[in-house]
Order: C-alpha cells, then structure tokens, then sequence
C-alpha cells in the first residue's frame, strides 16, 4: 500500500467516524459546539462532492444519448435523401457530403439501395469505397450482386462474383441463390448446375433454386436435363410457381414436324398437368390462356379452348361431358378411417379437448347402435344466424334431414343445450331428441373428433352438417391421406348458409364431381383459379375445356 492510498483511507474513515458522532452522539456533553460545527461541515462538504459526481454522470450520459440521437437523425435523414431521389450516378463529392463515418455506414447503406432497386447510386458507393480504401465485405457485395442480377448488368455481375469466389470458395447459400438467378439469364447458364449442387450440400435448397434452371434447360432445348430437374423437384415435393410454368409452356408454342421436339413438348407438358392434378393446382387465368394456346398450336391436331362453369351434376357447358364423380376408393377410404382414427381420435393431444372416460363412452355409443346417414354439430349448426333463436334454428335442419329426407341422424351437443332456458327452448329441444339421436358432451369440450369419428364410422355414405372446415385436424395427416380428406370433405359435407321461415334451409352442398385436372383423352378440364389465390378450400367455378376436333 503507497502513502497516497493509506491518506485517502484514512480521510475516508475521519468522514465515517464523524458522521457516526453526528447521528449517535450529537447531544453528548462530551462534544464541544466547534466539534459539532465541524462535523456538520464535513459531511457537508462531502454530500456535494456526491451530488456533483451524480450530475457530472448524468451530464455523460445525457451527451451520449443526444450523440446517438444525432447520429440516428443523420442516418434517417440520410435515407430519406435516397428513398426520394432517382436512381443516378453520384460523384465522390456527393457521397462525401453524405457519408456519416459510422462503422456500418456502407453496409446499410448498399442495403438501402438493394430494397430500393438503385444500381447507379450503387455502381457509384463502389467507386466511393475504391477512392477511400474502403474494405469490401460480404454483405455489401451480396446485394450488389442481387442489383446487377435484378437489372440484367452482367458484366458487372462475373465481376462481383469473381470477387467473392477470390474471398472464399464456399459462397454461402442466399449468395449462390441470386447467382442461380443471374446466370440462368446468360450463355453460362449451366454453371448454375454447380452453384444448385452446392446448395444441396447445404441442405438449404428449395424450389425457387430450381425454376431457373429448369426454365433455361428448356429455351436451350435440353429437354433431357429439363425432364430430370423436373423429376427431382416432383421427388422433393417441390412446387412450380405460376410464372415458372407459363414460361415452360410457353416454350412448346410452336408449329413444327421436329418429331423430338412434339415428344418431348407432349411428355414434360403433360408431366407439368399430373403436377396440377395431384397437388391439386388451380392455375391462374394467364396460365391457362398459354395452355388452351399450346392446345391450338400442337401439329397435326385441332383442338378447340374455351372457359366454361359447370352445373351442379358436373355438366361442361361448352363440351356437355360429365366430369368425374369425386367419390373415394374403398382403399382410399380405408386409408383415411384409419389415419384419422390413429393422428385425431387417439391421439394423445385429444385428451386436451375432452376426456378419456367421455370419449370412450361416446365410441362405445356409437359402436353399439346403427349407422347414421346424417351427422350434425349441433352447436356450429345453432349458430348460423345471431338473430334467430338457436334451438329453432337447430331444430330447422333436424326436421329437414330426419323428417323430410327420412334420414337416421345423429346430433353431437353440449349439455348446456339441455338447460331449456334462453336460446335453448325446451320445446324445440325435446322435439330435437324424439325425432334424432343425440349426445351431448361436456361444455368444455371440442367437438370435432366426435363428429368425424361417427361419420366414418358410419361408412362412405354418410355426410356430417358443420360450417368447420377441419384445417387443424387436416393439418395433422400426411400429404397424400390430406388430399384424400379434402376429396371426401367436399363430397360429404352440408355448409349451412340460412335458415328460412316455412322453407327448408339453404347449404351449400356436397359435390357431385371431382374439383381436380381431369382428362379422358380426347378433352381436358382444368380448374382455373379465378380470384381463389390457391385457397383449396374455395371451390373453382371456371373450368378451361380443351377438345380435340380431329
């Protein structure tokens, strides 16, 4: 310990020691009045030197805070400039007056013009960093790199790539993305063949690191390879976009006796139609348009394309072909039954929406009686308009499928139904359970499981009455078994849309046809998506019908 520190110790503890006596030992008699005077002025003295210390910290931090306020004015303002100036070639005077000498200056601001899509004032922030020695980074070179791709500047864009090779041989994912992109636009397109295998190694590729090859394969004629990264994407459950496929098909637009040419157009347009089938793919309105053109512009065959609706039995309205019937295959069937039974009914996370004794007492119920050809959601179904009585409302659809249709029904409730009071008049209620099977299940629980299990259970014949889509519940198949719920969905399910005074409600019905791309031959007919955004549970309403006239 040096003298400096053992002086300030000892002051330290006189400071301490007399504010001791100053709080415990101010009216002892041992203690003079100039003691007193004393201590009082040292403590004095030192709560000053505290409170200026405090206010010297604050000051700092005050100053800080307006510094960093400052510098972030700079940078909006700074933004702002850019954001609502036009594209143009700045000089190094002008990104001087500009330049905030903060450490992400050029980062952020080579972001900024990527998003706003500005290659000059890029081109010139590169030329500004060459004259200040500016280290260049991946980031910056990144979206410099997407600006040329974007606006087709290739010569900068071998440059730029050229570099971050020179930086590292493993460019990193999103980079060789937008290098897909790029050079799938020029003569060495194939070089994206190796940039899409390095993304494998990734394990980071997706579908859109395909549509560009796939596209520049095809408008160089390399069918083979077209075919192939076709085939690898259906094997991944890739998916083709609507721009992809248009431009694919639209390279087959031609009038030619090239027998390759006719079998390769035939087989990967085709390949791109059990795409839309299996999905199912509704494609859009300009999609079609170049598939009814393809139709026309195939040699030697005359085709006639139109769009067309359909009635409800399935009737084509410019062909009068009858279009499949949307019924599953007793596999088919059996596939889903069991798949529901296994992911929704005896699913460990059921037992979160009711429970186990409940459940099991339901199926037992269900197992002991007959088949239902009607299964209705009791509650769902009472809600259907907010102005009319829930029971009665209830009680409309009942009446309409057990008395005038003649169907055994069952309806699945909660037992606050049964309190007959309010919206649950006992009139209505009692008649409900004389002319219907019913069971109600806790108030707390969901349901759903209930209602699929017994309509199931009930055969492919039997339909169920519910607004519920089911989309928590599909969501937990599989791909294909998803797709056979959504056929049998559309095909056994009664939406009702309003209850009428002395009329039977209105539904939307099941269907009668099949809502996928489907073909005997000699006609085809695809479901357009006209304003339905790829919604599948929305139903298409405009076909494109495709007929073959010799």
């Amino acid at each position: 310990m040096n003298f400096s520190t053992f002086c300030r110790g000892l002051q330290f503890f006189t400071i301490l020691r007399k504010q001791y006596l100053l709080t415990h030992c101010k009216h002892s008699p041992t203690l003079s009045r100039l003691d007193r005077n004393s201590i009082h002025t040292s403590v004095r003295v030192q709560r000053r030197r505290q409170l200026d210390g405090r206010e010297l910290l604050i000051d700092e931090k005050r100053n800080q805070v307006q510094k960093k306020q400052l510098s972030k004015d700079l940078k909006e303002s700074s933004w702002v400039r850019l954001q609502d100036e036009t594209d143009s070639f700045l000089t190094v005077y002008d990104w001087e007056q500009r330049w905030i000498k903060y450490q992400r200056f050029f980062i952020e601001s080579m972001g900024k013009l990527a998003s706003l899509g500005h290659l000059q004032k890029a081109k010139s922030l590169m030329k500004f960093m060459e004259a200040k020695n500016v280290p260049v980074d991946e980031a910056i070179l990144h979206n410099y790199l997407t600006l040329c791709v974007e606006h087709n500047y290739f010569e900068e864009m071998f440059k730029t790539y050229d570099i971050l090779k020179s930086m590292d041989d493993m460019l990193p994912a999103p980079t060789l993305s937008v290098l897909i992109r790029g050079f799938c636009k020029t003569e060495l397109w194939k070089k994206s063949l190796d940039f899409l295998e390095q993304m494998k190694s990734y394990s980071m590729i997706s579908s859109s690191n395909y549509w560009p090859v796939v596209t520049a394969a095809l408008l160089h004629k390399e069918f083979a390879l077209g075919q192939k990264l076709i085939d690898e994407m259906r094997s991944q459950d890739f998916y083709f976009d609507d721009a992809t496929m248009r431009t694919m098909i639209k390279v087959f637009h031609c009038r030619t006796n090239d027998r390759v040419f006719i079998e390769n157009s035939e087989r990967i347009v085709h390949s791109l139609f059990d795409y839309m089938r299996q999905e199912p793919y509704f494609p859009s309105k300009d999609l079609a348009d170049e598939i009814g053109r393809w139709f026309k512009t195939k040699r030697h065959e005359k085709w006639r394309s139109g769009y067309a609706g359909l009635d409800e039995n399935g009737i084509c309205g410019i062909c009068g072909k009858q279009l499949d019937p949307l019924t599953l295959t007793d596999n088919e069937f059996k596939q889903l039954h069991d798949q529901i039974m296994e992911k929704v009914i005896k699913s460990k996370d059921v037992y979160l929406k009711t429970s186990p004794q409940e459940l099991k007492a339901f199926i037992e119920y269900v197992n002991d009686g007959p088949s239902y050809d009607v299964v209705i959601d009791g509650l769902n179904v009472a809600h259907i308009d907010p102005f009319v009585n829930k029971s009665l409302q209830l009680r409309q659809v009942v009446v309409y499928f057990a008395e005038q249709l003649r169907k055994r029904v069952l309806v699945i409730g909660r037992r606050h139904m049964l309190s007959y009071r309010g919206d649950w008049q006992a009139y209505n209620m009692t008649w409900i359970k004389e002319i219907a099977d019913c069971f109600f299940t806790d108030n707390v629980s969901h349901d759903d499981p209930f209602l699929l299990y017994a309509t199931l259970h009930s055969g492919n014949n039997a339909v169920y009455v519910s607004r519920d889509m089911m989309r928590d519940h599909k969501a937990l198949l599989d791909k294909q078994t998803h797709a056979y719920f959504v056929r049998w969905q559309r095909s056994h399910q009664f939406v009702p849309e309003k209850i009428r005074k002395n009329k039977p409600p209105l539904f939307q019905r099941p269907l009668l046809h099949d809502t996928r791309l489907q073909t005997d031959g000699k006609s085809w007919h695809i479901p357009i998506d006209f304003e339905l955004s790829n919604q599948h549970w929305k139903l298409p309403n405009v076909w494109l019908c495709a007929t073959r006239t010799k």
